[in-house]
């Protein structure tokens, strides 16, 4: 297992402290005010990254019909955690966040969508480096605005600073069982699509149901325009940076040309000396 899904997992696993930062009455009204705007831009993100994982799976699988299929069950196992804890994931309603709830099952749903994060985690690096770090970005912006949301929920609910933030954290460190499921299960190669494909399904899941903006939830067309601006200002800024980071992979694999003459010789594209391996 590469350093870099234990790096991108506890970097995800620190963004769940963000609630800290709101401790204050005054950040905390400027951000209430505000979530709906980062949850759409959030949306851009995400539905880039499904993107990108649905087309490496029609990549990898051996029919579209199967690629379509797998990821159709994906988004069945997202829609029944949902449907199993309905208060976890509703960033956009803004009594939510104002409300107690019910703490417990926000923290178990939470955990349970940190799992699959792990699982999807650790099958995008398995693929590529650039995949894995375009799902890395993903989660971290929906991490943080999940973590700021459930800060609030459990302030509301009686829990303190201290406690809140805590229970935000061990929750988000699930990521880990979930990259440990997703390590064993890629252990058969055969499972790599399949993993891929319910990745894809998990995320396309998240993007409809949870960040994209619903007209019902604005009160003027004004308004919902903002946000589909917004959603494709971050789909715009995640091809950018997906882009920049696939190109500058290919750029790294193709410093080492391989020379046809000699099936042991390469060449190093960027100091012109050669390689016999």
């Amino acid at each position: 297992m590469g350093i870099e899904v234990w790096l991108a997992a506890f970097s995800i696993m620190l963004v769940s402290l963000i609630g800290i930062i709101f401790v204050q009455k005054t950040a905390q009204q400027f951000l209430e005010t505000r979530l709906s705007f980062l949850i759409s831009f959030s949306a851009g993100v995400f539905l880039i990254t499904a993107g990108a994982i649905g087309l490496e799976v029609f990549e990898i699988v051996p029919s579209i019909w199967m690629g379509v299929a797998l990821i159709l069950i994906g988004y069945l196992l997202a829609w029944g955690i949902n449907t199993l804890f309905p208060e976890t994931h509703h960033h956009h309603d803004e009594d939510c966040i104002d409300s107690s709830g019910s703490a417990r099952r926000i923290i178990i749903g939470d955990g349970l969508h940190n799992i699959a994060d792990g699982v999807v985690l650790i099958t995008a690096f398995a693929v590529s480096l650039p995949l894995g770090l375009a799902v890395t970005t993903s989660i971290v912006i929906h991490e943080s605005l999940q973590g700021m949301s459930q800060f609030f929920i459990l302030k509301k609910a009686g829990y303190s600073t201290k406690k809140a933030l805590t229970i935000n954290f061990a929750v988000s460190s699930t990521i880990l069982i979930g990259i440990l499921l997703g390590y064993f299960a890629l252990a058969s190669h055969e499972l790599e699509a399949v993993l891929l494909a319910i990745s894809a399904g998990f995320f396309l899941h998240v993007v409809m149901h949870d960040l994209l903006p619903k007209r019902s939830h604005h009160e003027t067309n004004t308004d919902f325009f903002q946000h589909v601006i917004l959603v494709i200002i971050g789909a715009l800024l995640m091809g950018l940076i997906a882009n920049a980071i696939s190109e500058d992979h290919s750029h790294d694999n193709e410093s080492e040309a391989y020379d046809p003459s000699n099936p042991n010789k390469y060449i190093d594209t960027n100091s012109n000396n050669i390689i016999i391996d």
